[in-house]
């Protein structure tokens, strides 16, 4: 957390630049600057590209009905300026590669109002950008159900089911209706338990407070509970609010402390953040002949359960970077950013989340719940 001005005024400056590049192109299809229309058409254009900052702004003053809007069309200028600005690039490059190469003339021209190619480009990068957003769109309201069978030598009473589900976001984006139909696919399921991994609330929890989160969380049917752990974005807000909402509805916060389940399961909640204690710490008092079941919300240093004998790692965050391209940043950034891997005896799971944060679109892989049946 305290490396996050520095990431926000980057992402600013990122932002800035790409919506200058993109503005630089798309002036070929907009009113001359210097009439009424061409002045109306750039102040638009600039009041679209600040709403997603304009939302935030409203949002962290609390005047939700106000930010609502800003924060709901803010959030898909994001995103499409993150496509535009990609399929601008690759026009470009290939109008570089053209001028050297093969110098063909439906390549060659410049983005100015008179030039009828520019137009049409710009036209067409308009058009597959809106067809990438709603098929993105479409695919993130429909999450997948993952299900996943290990087996394992420990001292467990019984085969047993959990669900695992991460970076919920709920907020003024994602709302009731979506934690509703979540909700109800869990108690479809018949779970002993279910695990959320960070990222119930997508940043200040006081949106959430105002909708019925709080009956529905309520209606969650297990045999032995509901059990959270906290995330990078609910300390955005106020992170004792969101604890506390959240232990008083039937979910159980674990921060930094292991609770064991008559399944011959203990579970090792973990806290986001630096402050969190060490797992070799953790673990001291715990029977190794439990199932061991680490929870944490950021899949760093893998290691860590690998040393001290974790049977499952299950964590979020990253979304599996949910924009594409930027899932290959996230591969870089994690030695596992999506899906199972094994390291000696321990599985580690990072879940894709079952929300979105930002733009309510996914275009890297589905959200997901994830079932998982343990077996002897």
């Amino acid at each position: 957390m305290k490396n996050m001005p520095f990431f926000l005024l980057f992402f600013i400056a990122l932002y800035c630049i790409a919506c200058f590049y993109i503005y630089s192109r798309l002036k070929c299809i907009m009113p001359l600057a210097n009439s009424w229309k061409g002045i109306a058409a750039r102040i638009v254009y600039i009041l679209a590209v600040t709403s997603f900052f304009t939302g935030l702004v409203l949002t962290h003053k609390q005047h939700f009905m106000i930010a609502q809007p800003f924060v709901t069309f803010g959030n898909w200028v994001l995103a499409a300026m993150l496509y535009l600005f990609i399929i601008y690039i690759v026009i470009d490059f290939a109008r570089i590669i053209n001028s050297f190469t093969f110098k063909a003339e439906w390549l060659t021209f410049k983005y100015i109002a008179e030039d009828n190619k520019a137009y049409f480009f710009s036209l067409i990068s308009g058009i597959v950008c809106c067809l990438i957003l709603i098929i993105g769109y479409f695919n993130a309201q429909y999450p997948i159900r993952k299900e996943i069978t290990l087996k394992t030598e420990k001292s467990i009473s019984r085969g047993f089911k959990f669900i695992l589900v991460s970076d919920i976001h709920m907020g003024m984006m994602n709302k009731d209706k979506y934690l509703n139909t979540l909700v109800n696919r869990i108690n479809n399921e018949n779970a002993d338990f279910v695990i959320i991994a960070g990222d119930f609330f997508d940043g200040d929890p006081t949106p959430v407070l105002q909708t019925n989160a709080d009956k529905i969380l309520q209606t969650i049917k297990t045999n032995f509970g509901v059990y959270a752990v906290t995330g990078n974005h609910d300390y955005m807000g106020n992170v004792n609010l969101a604890c506390k909402f959240l232990n008083e509805n039937g979910v159980t916060v674990l921060q930094d402390s292991v609770l064991t389940l008559p399944l011959g399961v203990s579970l090792i909640g973990r806290q986001d953040g630096h402050f969190r204690k060490n797992l070799k710490d953790l673990m001291q008092n715990i029977n190794n002949q439990l199932f061991l079941i680490n929870i944490i919300h950021q899949p760093y240093h893998l290691e860590e359960s690998e040393q001290n004998n974790i049977d499952l790692q299950l964590s979020g965050h990253t979304h599996h970077g949910q924009l594409w391209p930027i899932n290959f940043l996230t591969k870089k950034i994690y030695e596992n950013s999506f899906g199972l891997i094994k390291k000696s005896s321990t599985y580690i799971y990072v879940s894709s989340g079952y929300g979105t944060w930002g733009p309510p679109i996914r275009t890297t892989c589905h959200p997901e719940m994830v079932v998982f049946n343990i077996e002897n």
